[in-house]
């Protein structure tokens, strides 16, 4: 069967690795959340600025070492403020651009949700060898490299 121009049927015996690395990407995102008690993206955000310790860091600079949307980034900090986790001060240079940082709160929740997701990683270690973990790790990592470098 043929839908347009894609034909929609396969020989059987292709790997489907995009839809495979999809199908678990989000599996593994619904049980982090669950698990961990954090969505993967905050603690993506909380372990940036965790490892810059008392260093207040620029949205900007965030957004690009996390490669996603600056205005993300910014949502994601105006709730966290909200909750206590960060703090902002203005750029002393540019009063449009402002800083942020860990509070002592956000540092020892950060602690908190990091070692469990360490204890998340784990429980996968009880069902995928150590040495499959690597490689699928190592695979990813040349998947990723490969895809920034399209055009």
């Amino acid at each position: 069967m043929t839908t347009g121009d894609f034909d929609l049927h396969h020989a059987g015996d292709e790997p489907h690795l995009i839809r495979e690395i999809i199908r678990t990407h989000q599996a593994v995102l619904n049980v982090f959340s669950r698990r961990v008690g954090m969505p993967a993206a905050r603690l993506a955000l909380m372990r940036l600025l965790g490892t810059c310790r008392s260093e207040a860091v620029g949205v900007m600079w965030i957004a690009r070492q996390l490669g996603i949307d600056a205005a993300a980034v910014t949502r994601q900090v105006q709730a966290m403020e909200r909750e206590g986790l960060v703090e902002r001060c203005k750029d002393a240079r540019d009063g449009r651009r402002s800083h942020v940082k860990l509070t002592a709160d956000g540092l020892r929740a950060f602690l908190q949700v990091h070692e469990r997701a360490h204890a998340f990683e784990r429980a996968l270690g009880a069902d995928v060898s150590a040495e499959d973990m690597a490689a699928a790790a190592r695979v990813l990592v040349r998947l990723r490299a490969a895809l920034e470098a399209l055009p």
